[in-house]
């Protein structure tokens, strides 16, 4: 009890003093985030999958990138899959509440070679060859979702990441690149 007493007290000096943003009872305000996967129905009889294989979700928040430790990966998706209507349920993570402009996801990602790896993301054709999907820095930052949300104090919120592979996927010369922000949209 003494130890909660302390932090409670240490918290209060700290926001008092300006030194954090929110206050001991703000910062115990959550909401829960439902993340879903989707994608645009592609026109190419030859590609029987796009597949990413996502290792970790952060989410950024106050000017700095968390990993949200709800997330168990890897975990490989078929986008193909992911068409017409049809999602895949990422995870119903508890966040702090508040207001959010970016998630990030951590891909295993070809290294551009020669040749270039193929762990996790790449392309499967009707011949079942495959060709890596590279993401620009990718493994760096990230692939981003750009889209404004609300997590709500005790309330959900559900945010779908579009992938749309028709405008996002672009051909190379031995691979293809994966346009390196997608969009979020909040779900009505």
């Amino acid at each position: 009890m003494k130890e909660f007493l302390l932090v409670g007290i240490i918290l209060a000096v700290l926001a008092a003093s300006g030194a954090i943003c929110m206050t001991p009872e703000q910062a115990l305000k959550t909401g829960t985030l439902k993340l879903y996967l989707s994608d645009a129905p592609i026109e190419a009889e030859n590609i029987t999958g796009v597949y990413i294989t996502i290792e970790e979700i952060q989410y950024h928040l106050n000017g700095e990138w968390i990993t949200c430790k709800e997330f168990v990966g890897p975990r490989t998706y078929n986008l193909l899959e992911l068409t017409g209507g049809n999602f895949s349920l990422l995870g119903e993570f508890k966040l702090p509440a508040g207001n959010y402009t970016q998630i990030r996801f951590m891909l295993d990602i070809p290294k551009i070679g020669p040749p270039p790896l193929n762990p996790g993301c790449y392309i499967k054709f009707a011949d079942n060859s495959t060709k890596p999907l590279f993401v620009p820095s990718g493994g760096e930052t990230g692939y981003k979702g750009i889209g404004q949300f609300e997590v709500p104090v005790n309330g959900t919120v559900e945010v779908t990441a579009d992938f749309d592979i028709p405008t996002a996927v672009v051909a190379a010369d031995s691979f293809y690149i994966l346009k390196p922000t997608i969009k979020l949209i909040v779900n009505h």
